[in-house]
């Protein structure tokens, strides 16, 4: 099984669509095949407008350009999934991860002549709703302070000026580390989103909830010698913590269909 590391730091805004205009392209930007034959996988976006990405597939460069995860895409020839390719990019050095992600479809358009469309499916799903009857949020889960309230909610938000930090995030980001998640000044529905990784199937926000709030929730994955002094797994920690519970459904899920791609010209 390929494994994908990448340094993951999550900026709540950074699937938004950039605004409308001619396509943000990377200044320089070489592939080559990889032949190692390992089967380890790394790479990522990187601040400043760059990517750098070693023995990746083409579907491992579509989850990081379109912001989603691999079992919401589908199609496209067999190598997609199985040719390893060595990619270098660089962009405006002022490039928002919003900015880079748009050069990187620009790039895998061009250079793959990757064409892809959005496709609802009937998926299991999880419903994030409030778990008490009486509507109280877990001791994690708070409103933003004053500094949060005059920033519009939603996928509106600009992309914050400096990369997430997980001891202190900015208004509207979200960062994760070491079961970790922090987030300051961001939605139900971006929460949702960034969970969503963890949970097994995509989360959707039926909380009723408005506005901005700040949480944190910690948690830990199954073993079978746990630590008594260990967080709670994933979905109890999200109810104890967020005061949210996750219901299982099936419900319509986007799916990024790939419709045709073609095998790029090497660079030397």
């Amino acid at each position: 099984m390929t494994r994908l590391v990448i340094a993951l730091m999550l900026v709540a805004q950074s699937a938004a669509a950039p605004p409308a205009g001619s396509p943000l392209k990377f200044e320089v930007a070489s592939i080559k095949h990889n032949q190692s034959g390992s089967d380890m996988a790394e790479g990522g976006t990187l601040p400043g407008g760059r990517v750098n990405a070693r023995n990746v597939t083409l579907v491992n460069l579509v989850i990081m350009a379109y912001a989603t995860p691999p079992d919401r895409i589908e199609g496209g020839p067999s190598w997609v999934s199985a040719d390893r390719f060595d990619i270098a990019a660089t962009g405006n050095r002022n490039a928002s991860v919003a900015e880079t992600r748009q050069m990187m479809q620009a790039l895998l358009a061009d250079r793959f002549k990757l064409k892809t469309r959005i496709e609802p499916r009937d998926r299991p799903v999880f419903d994030m709703v409030i778990a008490r009857e009486d509507r109280l949020l877990g001791p994690q889960l708070k409103p933003s302070p004053t500094e949060c309230a005059g920033q519009p909610g939603g996928e509106s938000l600009p992309p914050p000026a400096r990369p997430p930090d997980l001891a202190n995030p900015t208004c509207g980001t979200i960062a994760f580390g070491g079961n970790v998640f922090r987030g300051h000044g961001v939605t139900l529905a971006q929460i949702a989103g960034s969970l969503s990784q963890f949970a097994g199937r995509p989360l959707k926000d039926r909380s009723g909830l408005a506005g901005l709030y700040d949480f944190e929730l910690k948690w830990s994955r199954p073993s079978e010698n746990p630590n008594p002094n260990d967080p709670p797994e994933f979905v109890t920690a999200v109810r104890e913590q967020l005061g949210l519970k996750l219901d299982a459904v099936r419900g319509p899920v986007d799916v990024l269909v790939i419709v045709s791609a073609e095998q790029p010209a090497m660079d030397d």
